[in-house]
């Protein structure tokens, strides 16, 4: 039995001016009017002259370049610039600076991730108090769950068309509640501290154990200096966010506040729960915030996830220990003004990347080998937002798509120009999607995030080669974010619900 080949994606604005956007083709207009009163009275030096500034203007304004318009490359840049000779981009831990302890109860984050705000919510289930994330830029309400997932090495494949099948499900089932706005999965490659294993043998063996000989000690030993270099592991994450909008008059049925939206948030929880045991999640520990300042460490420094574990193996057997920092500290260290293609912070360098989904259908776990790590100290991450469209709202969207179909198709015929088989497709797209809302299934915008993170003495750049073949080998292309490399990172690695904007350009 061979795995079902999986599709349905397509972009979310279609451009049905000739493949322009409104905005776009109305720029265009207003840029070709000025050199019309120059021909109208026969000044031909003036109108050629006015000519040329329209059609450079209409080049910047259409012309794409690595899929943004370069007029957005033009204004990126000059604020990019600016805010570097400005200095608002270099950040140094606050702790650090003022030599006080201040409010360590909220983090010190740069970039995007600086307006995050962190409460203490109630208990879900055994896992105690729930950290609730408040995004007020997104207005959204969140939390994190760590989970636990044997992987897709191992399933077949009617397993792995299993877990599709209850991903559509949970998805399905959180627009239907129209509550829940966002479900971010992430998964995390990260080499293997050896913490674990270290903990076992110092309660199964000794140094002075007679019963082993001192060349088998050796050879063991050996053998566990080259795991710990070669072995990795990986950590799953969920973070499911809550619309403001969507629960507003449910908090304050609940008693308004930051707890009221706490506990409207927490009542979706164990719905969710439910839905990832059915994706063959083992088990899922809801994080609260000294775990979840923890999880962000370990995203801006990965060398700090030993003496953590560590932490938290001898926590386990009663020793007093300290578990991990305090929100305030979760943060890196130092993190230099952004490059344009890359991003430093501490002592380690990471290249983000938006993943654009392909064209063709693909097999679910077609993404495994881009998360495979190729080199020693290498890091790599995936993160996939969802956010499941209610039906009415999913209803327009499929008529939207359907008009700027039929109306780009009907222009090109009527001007002479080839409908190309993309244009064929996105037809038969669309009419698909409205058959399948009919039949009671729902839409959603996802977008993708991945990243690759190395100690900074290396060379990044050839290990963000070795990645984006990895992408083109499962069918996927990786688009650099260039000029947004911070906020691509917390996007890719941080497991925060931090991705989907208002107005995303692929779903």
């Amino acid at each position: 039995m061979t795995d079902s080949l999986h599709s349905g994606w397509r972009r979310e604005r279609f451009g049905p001016f000739a493949g322009l956007s409104g905005w776009q083709a109305g720029a265009v207009l207003l840029v070709w009017l000025p050199p019309l009163p120059a021909i109208g009275r026969g000044r031909w030096e003036s109108a050629a002259a006015l000519a040329a500034m329209s059609v450079l203007v209409t080049g910047l304004l259409v012309v794409p370049v690595r899929h943004r318009p370069a007029i957005r490359w033009l204004v990126e840049a000059t604020v990019f610039l600016w805010a570097r000779a400005r200095g608002w981009s270099t950040f140094r831990m606050g702790i650090l600076q003022d030599g006080t302890a201040g409010d360590l109860t909220q983090p010190d984050l740069p970039g995007v991730a600086a307006g995050l705000r962190f409460h203490t919510g109630p208990p879900v289930g055994d896992c105690g108090s729930v950290c609730v994330i408040h995004n007020p830029a997104a207005d959204t309400w969140a939390a994190t769950a760590r989970l636990t997932h044997p992987g897709l090495g191992n399933a077949d494949a009617a397993t792995r068309d299993g877990y599709a099948a209850q991903l559509g499900g949970l998805l399905a089932a959180a627009a239907a509640g129209e509550q829940i706005a966002r479900i971010s999965i992430q998964v995390r490659t990260i080499p293997d501290d050896g913490a674990r294993r270290a903990a076992w043998v110092a309660d199964h063996d000794g140094p002075d154990n007679p019963a082993v000989p001192a060349a088998v000690r050796a050879c063991s030993e050996q053998l566990e200096t080259l795991m710990r270099t070669t072995s990795i592991r990986q950590e799953l994450f969920v973070t499911i966010a809550a619309g403001e909008q969507r629960i507003r008059r449910a908090a304050k049925e609940s008693g308004g506040g930051v707890a009221g939206r706490s506990r409207v948030l927490v009542r979706h929880l164990g719905e969710v729960e439910q839905q990832l045991r059915g994706l063959g999640v083992t088990e899922v520990a809801w994080l609260a915030t000294s775990d979840l300042a923890a999880t962000i460490r370990t995203g801006y420094n990965p060398a700090d996830a030993l003496p953590l574990q560590r932490a938290r193996e001898e926590a386990a057997r009663g020793l007093p220990t300290v578990l991990g920092p305090q929100l305030a500290a979760a943060g890196p260290v130092n993190a230099a003004p952004p490059a344009p293609r890359s991003y430093t912070h501490d002592a380690f360098t990471t290249i983000s990347y938006a993943l654009l989904l392909p064209e063709l259908p693909t097999r679910v776990g077609s993404l495994t080998r881009l998360l495979a790590v190729t080199a020693p100290g290498e890091r790599r991450t995936l993160s996939l937002h969802y956010e499941p469209l209610p039906a009415r709202r999913a209803a327009r969207q499929v008529e939207h798509d359907v008009w700027a179909s039929e109306i780009s198709r009907d222009l090109r015929t009527k001007r002479g120009f080839r409908v190309s088989r993309r244009d064929h497709r996105r037809a038969v797209e669309t009419a698909t999607h409205e058959a399948q809302l009919a039949s009671g299934h729902t839409m959603v915008r996802v977008a993708g995030a991945a990243s690759l993170t190395v100690a900074s003495h290396l060379d990044a750049e050839d290990h963000a080669a070795t990645f984006e073949a990895d992408a083109r080998a499962s069918g996927y292309t990786l688009l650099r974010l260039d000029l947004a490399q911070d906020t691509g990172f917390v996007a890719a690695a941080l497991p925060l619900g931090v991705g989907l904007t208002a107005k995303e350009t692929r779903t």
